[in-house]
């Protein structure tokens, strides 16, 4: 008996050790805490493919009325995709909601939960549940691409930021961003004497909103000229997030310019904003490249609200230790509640909120706060 103990711990170990290397979460057991006056709980996470292959997900066995949604099912090599589950609670205390994950991956399901407790259920909310499919009452859902619906809603849960034909960048005319036409600098914006190494990583949104025909360019011209300003100690990593998240470049010296150029160059707009999450997956690469006594920030470019929960908020301090990596924010539109949003989180982050509303200004704002946050006292 003794024996068979122990040939079952062995298969168990096995098994986590298995689930672990080949798929990545953000978090395996999210809790959401006490909630009150609540009438659908809902929870992010973030699900990354660490195989050499793609990865296909099949299915997810859950509980009677709980759904899962994915952005996408099949998931590249190092790629992400976000998936999100939903239940209407039933009744008040502790809950924990299991999810099996079944893939490609390997014969077992890919295990993570979500626990709370509930005080008190909202009951009245007959519209709460707007962009919510039917409760599943088979016990297995099967995964589907996330779809958001924006009419009749009675608040804002998305990222988006309303296009508003009065925005001076709507205005602005058509911008060619080939990195070939952009025009040279004299490599003294950032002077050595001036100030510091600059660790920067630029988290960009390429939804589907940033397609308008000025804010993708907009965006990269300002990122082209502060490229051509960067040094060898300076060090730039990309991260774009839509309906997933992903690492286009990690810690790459300043001087390799035409690299991060064609990068930028190559930033297309597309897919669903589900960014809430992207900030903490930013922070882990930016302590990696953390440069001691150096500027270390994270810019978030977006044209539309980003959600930041108080929890994110403790859990983007508590990551950093005795570490400071600010952030900053650059807003490319002209919506009120949006540009207060993203205000609010750079305040959080130690940053500061730049609103970009022209090409002729993009430039100089961009370089302008790279050079504020890293200037020798």
């Amino acid at each position: 008996m003794k024996y068979s103990f122990i040939v079952a711990l062995f298969f168990l170990s096995h098994f986590v050790f298995t689930q672990n290397s080949l798929i990545g979460i953000d978090d395996r057991e999210k809790n959401i805490g006490s909630q009150e006056n609540i009438y659908k709980v809902r929870a992010d996470y973030i699900i990354q493919n660490n195989q050499s292959k793609n990865l296909y997900l099949l299915r997810a066995d859950v509980e009677k009325g709980t759904t899962v949604r994915a952005a996408k099912k099949t998931i590249k090599p190092n790629d992400t995709t976000v998936i999100v589950i939903e239940f209407i609670p039933q009744k008040t205390g502790q809950f924990k909601e299991t999810i099996n994950l079944i893939t490609s991956a390997d014969g077992m399901p890919f295990m993570f939960s979500l626990t709370g407790n509930i005080k008190s259920i909202k009951t009245d909310d007959k519209t709460a549940c707007f962009y919510f499919s039917k409760p599943n009452h088979q016990g297995v859902k099967d995964i589907e691409p996330i779809l958001v619906k924006n009419d009749n809603k009675p608040r804002d849960v998305s990222n988006k930021m309303p296009d508003n034909s009065t925005s001076p960048i709507a205005k602005e005319e058509k911008i060619e961003k080939k990195p070939e036409d952009v025009k040279k600098v004299d490599q003294m914006e950032l002077d050595a004497t001036k100030y510091k190494p600059n660790s920067i990583l630029f988290l960009i949104d390429v939804s589907s909103s940033m397609k308008d025909s000025t804010k993708l360019p907009v965006m990269q011209n300002a990122l082209y000229y502060l490229i051509d300003n960067l040094r060898e100690t300076d060090k730039i990593s990309i991260i774009t997030y839509a309906d997933s998240v992903k690492v286009l470049k990690d810690g790459v010296i300043g001087s390799q310019k035409k690299e991060l150029h064609e990068v930028v160059s190559r930033l297309k707009a597309r897919g669903l904003t589900k960014g809430k999450k992207a900030i903490l997956f930013s922070l882990d690469f930016a302590l990696m490249n953390y440069i001691e006594n150096g500027n270390n920030q994270i810019i978030l470019i977006t044209d539309g609200k980003f959600r930041f929960y108080p929890d994110d908020q403790k859990l983007y301090i508590a990551k950093q230790g005795n570490k400071l990596v600010k952030l900053s924010t650059v807003a490319l539109g002209n919506d009120k509640d949006a540009l207060k949003n993203l205000k609010e989180i750079a305040e959080i982050g130690k940053g500061n909120f730049i609103h970009i509303k022209n090409n002729r200004q993009a430039k100089q704002q961009l370089i302008d706060e790279v050079k504020f946050q890293s200037k020798i006292q």
